[in-house]
């Protein structure tokens, strides 16, 4: 091609691949850099195969995409705590009295909130923020040995 080896061709790809994969913060090319890695192997022991090699580089970027991204998404994702989150875990004062079968209301840092909870908790009581649904807090009533 151009009166370039194939070879080179495939390894620039492969360089190109790993610097855009370095330049970005997301996974982006590496599955690309190894497809072109392989037929650059390819290339090197066939030289005048490349449909073999092209093959080959849509294969191994498919087949590596298909088993690893699911792993790497999983454990490269970082999930971005929200403002609320900081509320998790911390108490509230309950201030229309919430029951399993109706939600009452519950203020934190200020703000009131509609509070949902699997207890009987009276206005007046301190509760527990467990996790935050919506618009809603999810709560747990606090007993004297927490």
């Amino acid at each position: 091609m151009f009166g370039i080896p194939l070879v080179y061709i495939w390894l620039a790809l492969t360089i190109v691949f790993v610097i855009i994969e370095v330049a970005t913060t997301d996974i982006a090319s590496i599955w690309f850099a190894a497809g072109a890695l392989v037929s650059t192997i390819i290339a090197w022991i066939a030289p005048q195969a490349f449909v073999l090699q092209a093959v080959v580089f849509a294969v191994v970027t498919v087949v590596t995409m298909y088993f690893t991204k699911p792993v790497l998404t999983k454990y490269l994702t970082k999930k971005t705590p929200t403002n609320m989150d900081m509320y998790i875990g911390r108490n509230a004062e309950v201030i229309s009295d919430i029951s399993p079968d109706s939600a009452g209301r519950a203020k934190i840092g200020g703000l009131a909130w509609q509070a949902k909870s699997d207890a009987v908790i009276n206005k007046g009581e301190m509760c527990r923020i467990v996790k935050i649904e919506g618009a809603s807090l999810v709560v747990e009533k606090i007993t004297v040995n927490q």
